[in-house]
């Protein structure tokens, strides 16, 4: 009983990550130094989507999920609890490309407001 709670909070923690893989860039809008983990988790994404790479807490969850006594799915994550679901299946690469597209536009948004900052600061001290 134990590893199945265990596993439905992975799933928790999996779901949160991929909104903050999403949105999180956003989060440097008030605190500059989120822009860096959330670049990693862009990068990350982008391998793990490209690539044959399977996600370690995917197979995290598998692995509570066989401990508790379940047949753990076959596939992705994203494939068991996200394709089908919040989206159809047949628009996983525009849904794929739209969040790496947000994720990126909130970096343009963070550095651009950055630059404005400084700029302004820049003419308000007279050297």
């Amino acid at each position: 009983m134990a590893a199945l709670v265990a596993a439905e909070l992975v799933v928790a923690v999996h779901m949160a990550y991929l909104a903050y893989m999403v949105f999180g860039g956003f989060l440097a809008l008030r605190w500059f130094r989120w822009i860096w983990p959330h670049m990693l988790s862009t990068v990350y994404s982008i391998y793990v989507t490209t690539t044959s790479f399977t996600c370690p807490v995917t197979t995290l969850e598998k692995w509570l999920l066989e401990r508790g006594g379940r047949t753990p799915y076959e596939g992705s994550f994203i494939a068991e609890y996200v394709r089908g679901v919040l989206y159809p299946a047949q628009f996983e690469t525009a849904v794929w490309l739209s969040g790496m597209g947000l994720a990126v536009f909130s970096y343009v948004i963070v550095l651009t407001r950055r630059r404005r900052r400084g700029l302004a600061r820049e003419l308000l001290l007279p050297s």
